[in-house]
């Protein structure tokens, strides 16, 4: 195979973005849309010269693709993956993977059935030189072992005629949730990349509809705990209006601070953390810190690179820089806090899959009802 025949599934909203970079990927070649939408399709059709279907599955079953992207709203990821799986075409799917752990597991239990596919998700940030960066630093023992994470994201500032341009959006039973299912699930994704997945959501505070006409979640506040017993605090909203975005990661050797934007700041401690609370007073003489500031690289097309990065996967099994299957502990993640903060209880990670799919559902229900 010297080429890869992508077609798209859900082709509004983002995936308008995608395909403008589509002729620029070598071995790319962009046969097939698919969306409910007739009139987007006709204009796909003149524009890009693919067959167009109003049917995902008929699309994945006219044998005119290799690999599908899907962009959909995010409860028809799962279907379409697996459907996709049946047929031995590969998958990139947008982020998040599904709405709950359990149907993404479901996802990744599928895929690993078919080890010759190739399955990614959309997880552009991770494609960033910032993140990236701050990837290279903690795995390669600069930070040394967590001693504290704190992550504050108030760049996600959303209107309400954002939430009320589409009847899916801002709905238990249309999208899943708010802030942790829609805008966060990149944060979450790169929390877990670069310091695993804590054990615990302590504590959460989830504002439903606090600023907006919505059902779900626009302000999320959690305290999080790790194996080792380090903490952690991840807050986030769609209300505020301050473009805050910072990552502060604390461990033994040393304080790495990120910022989009900005060089990142690494302190490093002359002595270990522990060695030096516990030393003698001799220790004293080498206290002190080495301040560093990095600047990453220039930025680029970080979607155009994960989809090159996937096509390359299938042409010349290239490392994927965001296997599909590590998206499941940033969206369990999220299941956690939302159901911490709902419950107001703690709750354990790995979670009860089937015990949130039935809470959540009862969120729709009751939503609904009303």
């Amino acid at each position: 195979m010297d080429e890869v025949r992508l077609g798209v599934i859900g082709c509004g909203g983002m995936a308008q973005v995608h395909m403008r970079y589509f002729d620029s990927i070598a071995g790319l070649k962009f046969t097939a849309a698919a969306d409910v939408d007739e009139q987007s399709l006709e204009k796909l059709k003149q524009q890009y010269e693919v067959r167009t279907f109003t049917d995902g599955y008929e699309l994945i079953n006219s044998g005119e693709v290799d690999a599908v992207f899907i962009a959909t709203p995010h409860y028809f990821h799962p279907p379409y993956t697996l459907a996709a799986f049946e047929k031995g075409i590969h998958v990139l799917t947008e982020k998040p993977l599904a709405v709950t752990a359990k149907a993404a597991q479901e996802m990744v239990d599928a895929a690993a059935k078919r080890p010759e596919l190739v399955f990614a998700a959309m997880f552009n940030q991770r494609a960033t030189p910032l993140w990236r960066e701050v990837k290279r630093l903690v795995a390669t023992g600069e930070v040394g072992e967590l001693m504290r994470v704190s992550w504050t994201i108030q760049s996600w500032c959303r209107t309400q005629a954002y939430y009320d341009s589409g009847g899916w959006r801002a709905t238990w039973k249309g999208e899943g949730g708010g802030v942790l299912i829609n805008q966060c699930p990149h944060n979450l994704d790169l929390l877990c990349w670069f310091v695993g997945q804590p054990t615990r959501v302590a504590a959460a505070q989830v504002g439903l509809g606090k600023y907006h006409h919505i059902e779900v979640e626009d302000e999320v506040n959690a305290l999080l705990e790790f194996e080792n017993g380090a903490t952690g605090t991840f807050s986030t909203s769609t209300s505020e209006y301050s473009d805050i975005n910072r990552l502060e990661i604390v461990g033994d050797n040393g304080t790495l601070i990120a910022e989009p934007g900005k060089p990142i700041t690494l302190m490093r401690n002359n002595v270990p953390v522990r060695a030096f609370l516990m030393g003698d007073d001799r220790l004293r003489d080498r206290q002190g810190k080495t301040h560093v500031s990095i600047d990453p690289e220039k930025e680029g097309n970080s979607h155009r690179a994960i989809m090159e990065n996937f096509i390359n996967a299938i042409l010349h099994e290239d490392e994927l820089i965001a296997p599909a299957a590590e998206g499941v502990s940033g969206l369990e993640l999220g299941n956690a806090m939302l159901l911490s903060g709902l419950k107001q209880q703690p709750v354990d990670l790995p979670t009860d899959r089937d015990a949130f799919d039935d809470f959540l559902s009862g969120l729709a229900e009751r939503a609904m009802a009303k």
